[in-house]
């Protein structure tokens, strides 16, 4: 074989690759493009599957792994826009990081080869490569997602938040449905598209292939997989677009719910100012004019203020409640301390209605202890049970989930952002509001501040 034979026999068999990396770098991370995201499963079954080698595996973990790190490049960029540094620092982190998780995407690549070639030629072996890896990658991540240091944080369908009919199916199933539903339509369009091939037995010619799925079957995959969007969406839109009580064409002042004005305090957050953090008078100020024009909670950004020690941290507390009692508001002070990330919550009456620690500190960014794996919660006159958490809290869907067991109406967030991360945490977290039912109150220094219902883009969704 001559030179130019072999690079074409190597474009035949691995330009996928391209295809592959283009779909890893924009499908997941930062900057997203939510097609690149959905196109990424098909893209490396297909590649994977009509190999009888495994070495396409490896291939696919180098070039998965690569573009995976450079979607998420600049995660560690916390510096302060004022002060100048490198644009992407630890980026050696992101890719060691970015190496280390798609071992998972190498065990769920091997298990699947193996096992189509196993069951390679029985009659339900197209059905085993439709439902088998969506299976298994859900499982996978569902252990990461619980046992893993980062939650949900990387989670396959961050991007697919934003198609709201979409992620209403979160209601039914949380965050795993989704991307047990992206994965199972991405096996669905491999084999529609691109089914696989299998040999006649030695009797026929071997020139000879035949579909493991006839055409009449893949009619059926076709019409099936259909059906399944379109309930999908038909659920989802409901729940979007029919609020309680609107049906049918009923005017807005007719069912709309009163509501209550809230303010948000956003802060200097964690790296931008320690100077800010400890001048507790410009936010109290702040908390002061919100009250005065009409707040009736008010809530502080992550780390808006800092104290030293205990007899500070009472000053602090003791003016809030002042502050709460003056004004007759709800308040949610955020601040920290040597060891601990707090969200304090002061009813009214000036009491404090909830001290909670954060429970699941960012890894590499926070070193304090993290704080009891309980979600508080309070009941109120006006906003009905309120409960808190902060930030990176809500990338654990088993924590955040005590919020529905308790019927929590409004669960307060206080969150600090940096870099580029601000969308993209904001996309991972509003999920939570969805599974559980509840109404999400974010208040966000650099990143997106809003309300959020479980419709996402509901009546009251203000960003």
């Amino acid at each position: 074989m001559d030179i130019k034979e072999r690079i074409q026999s190597i474009l035949t068999k691995h330009w996928l690759l391209l295809p592959l990396f283009i779909t890893t770098t924009f499908g997941f991370g930062y900057q997203t493009i939510p097609l690149f995201t959905w196109l990424y499963i098909p893209t490396i079954l297909s590649y994977n599957r009509n190999q009888q080698d495994y070495q396409t595996i490896f291939f696919t973990y180098l070039v998965s792994s690569i573009g995976f790190s450079l979607g998420y490049l600049g995660n560690f960029n916390t510096v302060s826009i004022n002060d100048k540094g490198p644009r992407f620092p630890l980026f050696w982190v992101v890719i060691l990081c970015s190496f280390a998780i798609h071992l998972l995407l190498v065990v769920a690549l091997f298990a699947e080869k193996f096992t189509i070639q196993r069951y390679q030629g029985h009659k339900r072996a197209h059905l085993i490569r439709i439902v088998f890896f969506p299976c298994l990658w859900t499982s996978i991540w569902c252990l990461m997602t619980r046992y893993g240091p980062l939650g949900d944080f990387i989670s396959l369908s961050t991007s697919l938040v934003i198609w709201p009919e979409f992620g209403q199916i979160a209601s039914i199933g949380g965050r795993s449905l989704l991307d047990f539903l992206m994965v199972l339509f991405g096996t669905i369009l491999v084999e529609f598209i691109f089914p696989t091939k299998e040999e006649k037995n030695e009797d026929q010619e071997e020139e000879e292939e035949e579909e493991t799925i006839p055409s009449s079957g893949r009619r059926r995959l076709a019409v099936l997989s259909s059906i399944l969007m379109a309930l999908i969406l038909v659920y989802g839109g409901a729940r979007v677009n029919i609020h309680s009580n609107s049906f049918y064409q009923v005017n807005y002042p007719d069912y709309v719910p009163k509501t209550e004005q809230v303010g948000c305090v956003v802060g200097p957050g964690g790296s931008d100012s320690p100077q800010l953090q400890t001048q507790q008078d410009i936010w109290l100020n702040m908390t002061r004019e919100l009250a005065e024009s009409g707040a009736k909670l008010v809530l502080w950004s992550e780390l808006t203020a800092f104290v030293n020690d205990l007899e500070e941290e009472k000053i602090l507390i003791g003016k809030a409640k002042d502050l709460a009692r003056t004004y007759q508001i709800y308040l949610g002070i955020s601040y920290g301390t040597v060891n601990q990330n707090k969200l304090v919550f002061i009813t009214k009456q000036g009491e404090i209605g909830f001290d909670f620690n954060k429970a699941h500190p960012v890894p590499g960014i926070e070193t304090q202890p993290a704080g009891p794996n309980v979600l508080q919660y309070i009941d109120t006159e006006e906003f009905g049970r309120i409960g808190g958490a902060i930030c990176f809290d809500f990338n654990f869907p088993s924590f955040i989930s005590q919020a529905s067991t308790h019927n929590i109406d409004i669960m307060l967030q206080p969150s600090w952002t940096w870099g580029p991360t601000g969308t993209y945490h904001e996309q991972t977290n509003i999920i939570r509001a969805v599974e559980n039912g509840f109404t999400l109150f974010r208040c966000v220094s650099q990143g997106v501040s809003g309300i959020y219902e479980p419709t996402l883009n509901g009546i009251f969704n203000q960003k």
